[in-house]
């Protein structure tokens, strides 16, 4: 089992933490637990020391609640600080482990250190403890910020493993799907085109003349078939890239999108957006996708009422708040993002590019608000 303290105001992480640094200590000489707590209290740290005696007493304390720092004399009235080692050894292994030894018995201390034991300290030099207490808390620190930074890396790992899964998967998907467009409907249409024309020649060299009436009205249903043609090819160009940026911009973009979203029905999205300042193509493309993907949740998953989109910028960033009132969203699980959690992931990924922040509020009946920073120095 491995345990490091998430709050960051920690004591064992923070050195000017207000918060006392509790140690547990197992010494069965009153006299020098005594002293050791006058010397601990001296620490540039707030200390509190809770007192046990025997190893019965360490065991029940420790049960009771999980100390910062155990310090532990090597010698007890019913066995030695080994068992205790042990003891924490099963129970929490970060937990720092300090041996106290009397006079004579630094030669245990090498024992010590091979059973997990962090540091030891003699009863003789109890006025270094301090120092020794410095040491032992930088090496926790460093091993803290080391476990983090793996974690985040796992994380990030499994995040970047689902999001390249779900990329192909959704390449595949609109290439099946634009196979479908292309064939089923494409297909259909130019093939029809094709014979229409061929009638077309057929009525001008048929025998007697061509009949203007009816090549007349065979040609109206060929402009109406070869319109139809070029808006399915419009929608296809559309679904691949939103062209509706390069035709009106950004903010029109958006306002597209929540007219779409609204006319569905069952959800309305309110829409506010101050103007904003001159944006490259990525940042565009990025924050419509945010939105695109943010109202699909909401429709697919949120069972919202209502829902608002805000978008504003000052000199430094570009702002974007999004929320619903709906259930809410799982947020991602480290193993296996849940199918939902890949958009917000890609949302994430999108943010990064452009050295932004997003920060995502989900409480279970209590709606979803996204909050999107991006910095405005490279958006020109």
């Amino acid at each position: 089992m491995s345990r490091f303290p998430h709050d960051r105001d920690h004591p064992l992480l923070d050195p000017q933490s207000d918060r006392p640094l509790d140690i547990l200590l197992l010494e069965d000489n009153e006299v020098d637990a005594l002293v050791f707590e006058g010397t601990a209290r001296r620490y540039s740290q707030p200390i509190h020391v809770r007192w046990t005696s025997t190893l019965k007493e360490f065991e029940t304390a420790l049960g009771e609640r999980l100390p910062d720092i155990i310090c532990a004399d090597h010698l007890l009235p019913d066995g030695i600080a080994t068992q205790a080692l042990q003891v924490r050894n099963q129970v929490e292994r970060d937990i720092p482990f300090l041996v106290i030894t009397g006079a004579g018995e630094e030669d245990v201390a090498v024992d010590y250190m091979r059973l997990g034991a962090s540091d030891y300290l003699s009863k003789r030099r109890l006025k270094e403890f301090g120092l020794v207490l410095d040491v032992l808390l930088r090496g926790y620190r460093n091993r803290a910020l080391r476990h983090a930074a793996e974690s985040e890396s796992q994380r990030l790992n499994a995040e970047l493993m689902a999001l390249i899964r779900h990329t192909e998967e959704e390449r595949d998907e609109e290439k099946r799907a634009l196979s479908r467009d292309i064939h089923d409907q494409l297909g259909q249409e130019l093939t029809a085109l094709k014979l229409g024309m061929y009638m077309v020649q057929r009525g001008l060299n048929a025998e007697g003349g061509p009949d203007p009436t009816a090549l007349s009205n065979k040609l109206d249903d060929l402009i109406a078939l070869n319109t139809n043609v070029i808006q399915q090819v419009r929608n296809i160009a559309r679904s691949l890239r939103p062209v509706v940026l390069d035709q009106v911009g950004l903010s029109a973009g958006i306002e597209t999108l929540v007219r779409d979203f609204n006319h569905k029905g069952g959800t309305f999205c309110g829409l506010h957006m101050d103007p904003l300042p001159e944006l490259n193509e990525a940042m565009r493309t990025d924050l419509f996708r945010i939105v695109q993907e943010a109202l699909t949740n909401v429709q697919r998953h949120a069972e919202a009422n209502l829902a608002y989109i805000r978008l504003f910028a000052d000199d430094q960033a570009l702002r974007l708040e999004i929320g619903d009132d709906g259930q809410g969203i799982p947020l991602q699980n480290e193993a296996e993002p849940a199918p939902m959690g890949i958009g917000v992931i890609g949302m994430r990924e999108r943010v990064r590019n452009h050295g932004g922040e997003i920060r995502i509020q989900s409480t279970p009946g209590s709606g979803t608000a996204i909050e999107v920073t991006m910095p405005l120095g490279e958006a020109e």
